[in-house]
């Protein structure tokens, strides 16, 4: 269907009337089944109407006066450097829900509409991910982690669903340890576009977003899936005000993502309280994915009870899929 191979929007990034239902059908019928919800899995389920209804708009927030940034070494430019490693120890992380850091927000319930277009060949294709920060923890090599349901639709057709795993030290800093994806086409599974927990098979965890940062700031290491090229965070611009769609923010931060020296890469600006607001990509960029947020909400107990559930339908298909990642890790549970 695409012009040029599809690229991964995880993670960035909010339910709309029935969303989250026709996601729990698409993973149903990934497994070889109906494409109709079984009652198991809505029977407790708010009406989608009400679930797209949030509980309250949440407002920008100011910015937060930052405590100095501890000195680091000069900015590295090598193109063989992939940014400075953080070592893994469970013992230096906290609970996620602790949300100590606010260029990433990881409060169960907050839900993230992001929208923009993406080039298929010579067309402007629209697209939109919905990304909620769910209640569901998975232990990850030793650390808590909370899961975020990315759905992603192209053009109003479902394109992928997806789940990251985020994880919280005890400086702030935000940690992506796993993820999982499938593609869609056509509203049915058609395939893995990446599946990891953890360190180990090729796969490396790393810092996301940093709770401090300044421009001396030299590239950190974000993490690698298997079989991808590392990604690197690069601070761009500090402190600045930018405008989005959702509203207009002070002390927003933008990083450049991606792997080293790749014209693909992506200026992301961070607002503090918000997370991402925007995403404009390198002029070199073959697809040329713009993304800004369009609204951000706080869901109803019922709307999240319905998003963690997706999460773990979603776990369900992974191990079915790709047991050799999920099947023998530990079950993830929902907060009480």
């Amino acid at each position: 269907m695409r012009d040029q191979p599809p690229r991964s929007r995880r993670p960035v990034t909010g339910v709309r009337h029935g969303f989250l239902v026709s996601v729990a059908a698409a993973i149903i019928a990934g497994c070889g089944a109906t494409a109709t919800p079984e009652p198991s899995m809505v029977a407790t389920a708010t009406p989608a109407a009400s679930i797209a209804s949030p509980t309250a708009a949440v407002s920008p927030t100011p910015a937060p006066t930052e405590p100095p940034v501890t000195p680091a070494p000069s900015r590295v430019l090598d193109p063989d450097f992939d940014g400075i490693k953080v070592v893994l120890d469970p013992a230096d992380f906290v609970h996620p829900t602790l949300d100590t850091n606010p260029f990433h927000p990881l409060t169960p319930g907050l839900q993230w509409v992001r929208g923009g277009t993406t080039e298929v060949g010579s067309r402007a294709v629209p697209f939109e991910v919905i990304s909620t920060m769910t209640d569901v923890i998975r232990v990850i090599d030793g650390v808590p982690t909370i899961a975020m349901l990315d759905v992603s639709t192209d053009a109003g057709e479902i394109a992928q669903i997806g789940v990251d795993y985020f994880a919280l030290d005890r400086d702030g800093n935000v940690w992506i340890m796993g993820g999982y994806s499938e593609d869609y086409e056509g509203g049915e599974y058609t395939n893995i576009d990446v599946a990891f927990l953890g360190n180990g098979d090729g796969a490396e965890v790393g810092i996301l977003s940093p709770r401090n940062v300044d421009m001396a700031t030299p590239r950190w290491f974000i993490g690698n899936a298997p079989e991808e090229d590392p990604t690197i965070g690069l601070p761009v611009e500090i402190g600045i005000s930018a405008c989005v769609t959702f509203g207009c923010f002070d002390g927003v931060r933008v990083v450049q993502e991606g792997a080293v020296d790749d014209p693909e890469n992506e200026n992301k600006y961070y607002a503090p309280g918000v997370g991402v607001i925007n995403n404009i990509p390198l002029d070199a960029s073959l697809h040329q994915d713009t993304f800004q947020m369009t609204n951000f909400v706080e869901l109803s107990p019922e709307g999240l009870a319905e998003a963690s559930q997706t999460v773990l339908d979603l776990e369900a298909h992974a191990a079915k899929v790709a047991p050799e990642v999920f099947s023998g890790a530990p079950a993830s549970t929902r907060l009480n």
